[in-house]
Order: structure tokens, then sequence, then C-alpha cells
């Protein structure tokens, strides 16, 4: 277990993902079930577009790693392991802006509802204060999906 849960932190502490797909970079706020992560979208990003575009749809993909940074860092705080989850619904995103190689995003997320394992999330990614992608994810987390054992 970690003992410094102090803010910011590195989201690899906090999620199962590893490079090249942890696309995360760091947990800066949380709040119970409410938390924002930044992502620094670098050239080894394996999702860029050679026009240095991000596909819009990897925004998705993203608010599923933070919701995972938020709960892990939560998890966290009550002892417990980190644990692998799967997004499984994508639903009312919507796409306001484009993401560019060398952005910084701000990812918001809030974990409204938890139940069975499945968890609705409400996502909100933005560039420089412009929110650029929101949306509604499902994710479901196994009950037995530690990943340190």
């Amino acid at each position: 277990m970690q003992s410094d849960l102090s803010l910011p932190m590195a989201a690899d502490l906090l999620v199962p993902h590893r490079p090249p797909l942890c696309l995360v970079g760091r947990l800066l706020e949380f709040s119970g079930q409410t938390g924002v992560v930044e992502s620094i979208i670098g050239p080894d990003n394996i999702f860029l577009k050679e026009d240095g575009t991000l596909p819009s749809l990897i925004q998705a993909e993203l608010m599923a790693q933070a919701s995972a940074a938020v709960k892990g860092y939560n998890d966290l705080r009550q002892g417990k392991g980190i644990k692998k989850g799967f997004l499984v619904d994508i639903r009312e995103m919507r796409f306001m802006g484009k993401c560019l190689k060398g952005d910084t995003l701000h990812i918001r997320v809030d974990i409204i509802r938890t139940f069975s394992g499945f968890s609705i999330i409400n996502g909100e990614s933005d560039r420089n204060g412009e929110v650029i992608a929101a949306g509604k994810l499902k994710i479901w987390v196994p009950e037995e999906s530690d990943i340190s054992g």
C-alpha cells in the first residue's frame, strides 16, 4: 500500500495501465467520488495520427483511466488494492474540440453511481479551460480483479 497519499499523485500508482497504454499522468484533485486528472499528450502517444491530432474517441479512454485513478486513490485511502476495470459502455459522448500533440488536458470525472461492480461516470475533458469532450461511461470492475495478486 502507498503510504504517502498527498496530491498531486502519479497516476501509475493508481491505475493498472502501463505504458504505452497509460494515457493519464497524475491525479490533481480528489473529493469523494470526484477527481481531476492531468494528461499531457506527448509525442510518444500511440494513438496520435500523422497530423498530430488525437482521435476524438480516445477521450472516452482518457475519462475511463481518470475514473480508474480516482477509484484507485479512494481504494488506497481505504487500505485496498488497485483493481482492473473494463470500459463497457459509452453514452451521450460529445466532442467540441480537437486534441493535439503537446496539449495538457484536465479530465474531471464524477463516479455518480456504483452497483454490482458497475460504475456510471460523468466525464469532461478540458484544454486551457475549454471543454473539448464530455460524456457518460459505464465501467465494470470484477470483484476478483486486484492487480497485486
